[in-house]
C-alpha cells in the first residue's frame, strides 16, 4: 500500500503512521523568517518601507541636535547589501521595479518566475517585465562577499553591509535671536556596520558557527518596588523605561538614598537630583519636605500654622483675635485644637525656641549687613541659632522637620553626606560612575 509522501524543502518525508492526520504540519520556521524580513525590509525601496523594524528605529532616534541648536543630523534612508548584477553594470533595487499599467503604481518584478505579478495598490495582474544586464545577462540580485558555505568554511559571519544616508544641516544664529538661518547642508552615505542575514533554516552564521536566536522575556516598563525580607530597612525602587537606561533607588542601613543607572556603581540620590535640575540644597529640600515660615519680631518668635504644629507642647498660650485662649500654656496641640486655630483664622502662633526642637533650616540664613551665613540649608537649628538670628536682625526664615515629615530624614541625611554642590559637578560624578577611566568633559 502506498504511503503518503510530503516534501519539506529538498527532503521527502514518508508517513508510516496508522492514524492519518487531515491537517498538514505547518512550516514553523516561516514565522521567524517573515518576521526578520519585516524587520530588515532589505528588498524594498526607501519609499516602499513601512514604519517598522529598522526603519522605525532610525526614525525614532533621529533627528539629533546639539545643545546649542546649531547642527542637526537627519535620517534619510538606509540600504542593506549590494544589489547589482554579476558584472556590476546594473546597480540598485529600482531595476527590479516596473509600473502598473492599470493604476501607475510601482510593482516589484520577480526575475526567477515567469508568471504575472500582482499590483498591491489596485490588485490587478501585470506582465513580469524584468531588466537584464546586456553584458552578463543576469538581473539585479543581492551580491554577498561570502555565501553561507564559505562563511562556515572561513569562520566568517553570514552578513550584509548596512549603509545609512545621513543629512547634516548647519545653522547660523544672530546674537540672542532664536531664529536660525541655514548655512550649509551635507548629505552622505555612511557605513553603519554589518547586519546578520537569516538562512533558509531560520539560523544565523556567526564566526562560521550556525546559531539560533532564543526569545527572552523582557521586564514590562513601569515603576517597581521591592523589599528584602532579611533586611527590614532595605527598600528598592526601579524605573524601567520602554527604551533606555534602568534607574534604581535603594537605601542602606544608615538610611541613605543611593541611585544606580544600568546597574553600575551607585552614587548618592541627591547627586541624581542635582543632575535633573535641582541645583541647590534649598531646592532639593523644598521639593520633598513640608516647609514652614518663622518670623522674628524682636525677642519673640512666631511660627506659621501648619500640620507640624500638631503634637507640640507650646510654651506660650494661643489666643484668638477676640482674646479667647484657644491653647493654654504648656498644653499639647491636638487635632481639635488645630481645627479651632484654623477656624479662628490664626496664621502665626508665638512659640519659644524649645518648641522648634528638631527643626532644620530649609534655606541659608544670611546676615544682610555683613553677608555672613548664620545657618546653612539642612543644618539643625538650636536655641543658640535663634539667639544669633535675633541679634543679627533676621526677620524671617524657613524651616522643616525631617523626623516629623512623612518623607523621613533620608533626603536630609543623604544631602549632609553629599559633597557635590552644582549641576555640573553632578553630571561629571555620574559620568565617572558610568564610565570609569574615561575622562569626562563638558
Amino acid at each position: 500500500m502506498d504511503k503518503p509522501v510530503t516534501s519539506s524543502g529538498t527532503r521527502e518525508r514518508v508517513d508510516f503512521s496508522s492514524i492519518k492526520t487531515s491537517i498538514p504540519i505547518p512550516n514553523l520556521i516561516e514565522v521567524q523568517k517573515k518576521s526578520y524580513e519585516r524587520f530588515l525590509q532589505m528588498d524594498r525601496l526607501p519609499s516602499e518601507r513601512e514604519d517598522t523594524g529598522l526603519q522605525s528605529v532610525f526614525t525614532s532616534v533621529f533627528p539629533i541636535e546639539d545643545f546649542r541648536g546649531l547642527s542637526r543630523l537627519e535620517f534619510v534612508d538606509y540600504s542593506i547589501g549590494n544589489w547589482e548584477c554579476k558584472c556590476g553594470n546594473l546597480k540598485g533595487l529600482h531595476h527590479l521595479r516596473s509600473t502598473c499599467t492599470h493604476c501607475g503604481a510601482t510593482i516589484r518584478t520577480d526575475p526567477y518566475h515567469a508568471g504575472d505579478v500582482l499590483c498591491e495598490a489596485c490588485g490587478k495582474f501585470n506582465r513580469n517585465i524584468v531588466t537584464f544586464c546586456h553584458r552578463c545577462g543576469d538581473p539585479v540580485s543581492l551580491q554577498l562577499k561570502y555565501d553561507r558555505a564559505e562563511c562556515e568554511e572561513r569562520g566568517m559571519n553570514y552578513a550584509a553591509p548596512l549603509k545609512v544616508t545621513i543629512r547634516l544641516t548647519v545653522f547660523d544664529k544672530e546674537g540672542d535671536s532664536e531664529e536660525r538661518t541655514i548655512r550649509d547642508i551635507k548629505e552622505q552615505e555612511v557605513f553603519f556596520g554589518e547586519i546578520p542575514l537569516m538562512t533558509e533554516n531560520g539560523t544565523f552564521i556567526i564566526n562560521g558557527t550556525e546559531r539560533v536566536i532564543v526569545s527572552q522575556l523582557h521586564r514590562s516598563p513601569g515603576v517597581f518596588f521591592e523589599r528584602n525580607p532579611a533586611q527590614n530597612n532595605y527598600f528598592l525602587g526601579k524605573i524601567i523605561p520602554y527604551r533606555g537606561s534602568w534607574v534604581e533607588f535603594e537605601y542602606d542601613n544608615k538610611n541613605l538614598l543611593y541611585v544606580r543607572i544600568d546597574r553600575k556603581r551607585k552614587f548618592y540620590g541627591t547627586v541624581f537630583l542635582r543632575a535633573l535640575g535641582l541645583n541647590t540644597d534649598a531646592e532639593i529640600l523644598k521639593a520633598f519636605y513640608q516647609v514652614s515660615r518663622v518670623k522674628l519680631d524682636g525677642p519673640k518668635i512666631y511660627w506659621q500654622v501648619n500640620p507640624m504644629l500638631r503634637g507640640v507642647r507650646l510654651s506660650v498660650e494661643v489666643k484668638s483675635p477676640s482674646g479667647k485662649v484657644i491653647v493654654p500654656q504648656g498644653r499639647k496641640v491636638t487635632g481639635t485644637l488645630m481645627r479651632e486655630i484654623n477656624k479662628a483664622g490664626i496664621e502665626f502662633v508665638e512659640v519659644g525656641p524649645n518648641d522648634l526642637e528638631g527643626a532644620y533650616a530649609a534655606d541659608d540664613v544670611i546676615d544682610r549687613e555683613t553677608g555672613e551665613v548664620l545657618a546653612e540649608a539642612n543644618q539643625p537649628l538650636t536655641e543658640t541659632h535663634f539667639s544669633r538670628f535675633i541679634e543679627a536682625g533676621v526677620t524671617e526664615l524657613e524651616i522643616f522637620f525631617p523626623d516629623r515629615d512623612e518623607v523621613g530624614n533620608v533626603i536630609s541625611a543623604t544631602l549632609a553626606k553629599d559633597t557635590v554642590r552644582s549641576r555640573q559637578e553632578a553630571l561629571l560624578e555620574i559620568y565617572r560612575k558610568l564610565r570609569p577611566g574615561d575622562p569626562p568633559t563638558l
